[in-house]
C-alpha cells in the first residue's frame, strides 16, 4: 500500500512524461506484481476493442503490437479473454519490461517484451495486423514539448502497420493530440471516433472521458471524412473536453471537405509525402496542383509553387526534373497564372517535372542565390524517380527586365547570353517566342538557368545536341 501511495505521489511530480529516467523511478516504486492502468479499465474496454480487433481475426496469427505498454494488464487480457497469442510489448524503460517479462514468462509463454523507443522502432515495415495504443500518444505530446515526438511516433506507426491494418488509439482527445493525429493520417486512411463509457461516473467534478479512435490503412491515399459514432448527448465528459473534440472534428472535416470541393486547394509538403497526389517518385502525364513550400522553421521563406508533370513524356526531356521562379513583377502575367499558359513553360523547359514557384511581396529583400539554397533541399523532396537522387536540379527564371548581363559567347543568330556570377554560369535564352492568346506571339520571355551547367563546355554540348 505504501509503494501505490509513493507511485502516485511520483506520478503527479513525474513533470516530463518523455523522461525514461523518470519511468525507471515510477515503475522500480510500483514492483513487479502492481499494474497501473491509464483512463478506462477493461471492463469499458473489451467491447468497443475487441469489436475492431475481431474484424482482424479472418487473417491467421494476427500481429498486435501494443507501444508504451507500461505495467498495464491490456495484453494480458487480450491474451487470456480473446485469445490473441502474438502480442508484441515495447517500452523504453528497462525496469518495467523486466517486471512484465518475469510476470507473463509462464503463463503466457507466446507473448513478446522488448525495451525500444516507440518513436525508432526497430520492426520491418508492414510487420503488424493492429497497434492498439493506451496512453502512448498522448504522453509524447506534452504541450510544452511540441508535436516533434508524437510525429515521429505517428510516422513509426505508419511504416510498421500492414494494408489493411488497424491504429487503435486510446486517447483523452485533447486538442493537440487529435490535431496532430486527424492531419497526419488525413490522406489513405479510413477514421472513426467512438467514446468509452464509463461504468463508474465519478461522485465529484467531472473527469476526463476515454475516446477511441480507429485509423485503417488503405493501399490508395483516398481521402474520407472522419466517422463521430457517439452524440453529445451520449458522452459523459465534462464540457471543455466535449467541445475541444466537436471543434476538431468539424475543423477537420472542414479540411477535408475543401480536398473534395477545391481544385484550387495548396498542398502542403507533408499532404504529398502521405499521398494526397499519389506517388510523386514517379511521373503522371498532366498531373498539375498547386502547393506550398517552406515556412515551417527549416527554411528562410514560404513559397507557393505549382507541380506540373509534362503531358507528353516521349524521353526526349533535358532534365527530369526543373525550377521555374517567377518574379513577383510577372506573376500575373497569363504566361504565368493561366493553365494553359504554364503548360507551354513546362514544354519549353524540356523539364519531365517542373516545378513553378511564384515570388511576393515577402521576397522582396531576397537574392536569387538565397532564394535558391532555400528552395533546393524542398524541391528535391519533390524530385521523381529515385534513380536520380544524384541528378542535378536546373532553377530558371523569367527574366524581371532589371539584371544586368553581359554576352560572354554567341553560338546562335539570336544571342545565348551567359552571367557568371560567384564561379556558377547562368544560361538566358533570348528572345523565347510563346503563343500568347490574347496577343499573338510573345518574344518578351527570359529564361534564365540558375547554376544549371558547370562550365561553358556544358553549354556548348547543349548547344551541339
Amino acid at each position: 500500500m505504501e509503494k501505490k501511495k509513493q507511485g502516485e505521489e511520483l506520478l503527479q511530480t513525474l513533470g516530463d512524461f518523455t523522461s525514461k529516467e523518470n519511468w525507471d523511478r515510477f515503475f522500480s516504486i510500483r514492483g513487479s506484481d502492481d499494474s497501473f492502468e491509464w483512463y478506462a479499465e477493461w471492463a469499458e474496454l473489451r467491447g468497443p476493442l475487441l469489436s475492431h480487433l475481431q474484424q482482424q481475426q479472418h487473417q491467421p496469427n494476427i500481429q498486435i503490437l501494443v507501444p508504451a505498454c507500461g505495467n498495464s494488464r491490456l495484453s494480458e487480457h487480450l491474451y487470456d479473454d480473446a485469445a490473441f497469442k502474438a502480442i508484441t510489448n515495447i517500452d523504453f524503460s528497462k525496469v518495467v519490461i523486466s517486471d512484465m517479462l518475469r510476470r507473463n514468462v509462464r503463463q503466457r509463454p507466446e507473448m513478446r517484451w522488448r525495451v525500444m523507443d516507440i518513436t525508432t522502432m526497430q520492426f520491418m515495415d508492414e510487420t503488424f495486423d493492429a497497434v492498439v495504443d493506451k496512453g502512448g500518444l498522448d504522453a509524447l505530446m506534452e504541450p510544452q514539448l511540441g508535436p516533434k515526438l508524437g510525429i515521429q511516433y505517428l510516422s513509426e506507426v505508419m511504416r510498421i502497420l500492414k494494408s489493411g491494418g488497424k491504429f487503435i488509439c486510446l486517447t483523452l482527445a485533447e486538442s493537440h493530440v487529435l490535431g496532430l493525429l486527424f492531419s497526419k493520417l488525413r490522406f489513405g486512411w479510413k477514421m472513426t471516433i467512438e467514446a468509452i463509457p464509463q461504468t463508474q461516473k465519478p461522485s465529484s467534478k467531472p473527469s476526463l472521458q476515454t475516446f477511441m479512435v480507429v485509423a485503417e490503412k488503405e493501399m490508395s491515399s483516398t481521402l474520407y471524412e472522419i466517422t463521430a459514432l457517439f452524440n453529445n448527448d451520449s458522452i459523459d465528459c465534462n464540457g471543455v473536453q466535449a467541445c475541444g473534440i466537436n471543434e476538431a472534428l468539424e475543423n477537420e472535416n472542414q479540411i477535408r471537405r475543401g480536398y473534395f470541393n477545391g481544385s484550387h486547394i495548396l498542398y502542403s509538403l507533408e499532404d504529398l509525402q502521405l499521398g494526397a497526389k499519389g506517388d510523386l517518385t514517379k511521373l503522371c502525364q498532366g498531373r498539375r496542383f498547386q502547393l506550398t513550400l517552406g515556412g515551417q522553421g527549416g527554411s528562410l521563406f514560404s513559397y507557393r509553387a505549382i507541380l506540373l508533370d509534362a503531358r507528353q513524356h516521349s524521353g526526349s526531356f533535358m532534365y527530369h526534373c526543373g525550377v521555374f521562379i517567377v518574379p513577383k513583377t510577372r506573376a500575373r502575367e497569363w504566361l504565368f497564372s493561366s493553365e494553359e499558359g504554364q503548360w507551354m513553360v513546362v514544354e519549353s523547359s524540356k523539364a519531365a517535372r517542373l516545378i513553378m514557384v511564384l515570388l511576393d511581396t515577402c521576397h522582396n529583400n531576397a537574392s536569387m542565390d538565397d532564394i535558391q539554397k532555400d528552395l533546393s533541399p524542398l524541391v528535391e523532396q519533390l524530385a521523381p524517380g529515385k534513380e536520380d537522387n544524384g541528378a542535378q536540379i536546373p532553377f530558371m527564371m523569367a527574366s524581371d527586365g532589371i539584371k544586368q548581363r553581359n554576352i560572354i559567347h554567341q553560338f546562335w543568330e539570336d544571342p545565348l547570353l551567359i552571367e557568371k556570377r560567384s564561379g556558377t554560369c547562368s544560361l538566358v535564352v533570348a528572345p523565347l517566342a510563346l503563343w500568347d492568346p490574347n496577343g499573338g506571339l510573345d518574344f518578351g520571355t527570359e529564361v534564365s538557368v540558375i547554376d544549371g551547367f558547370s562550365s561553358e563546355d556544358d553549354l556548348k554540348a547543349l548547344q551541339n545536341g
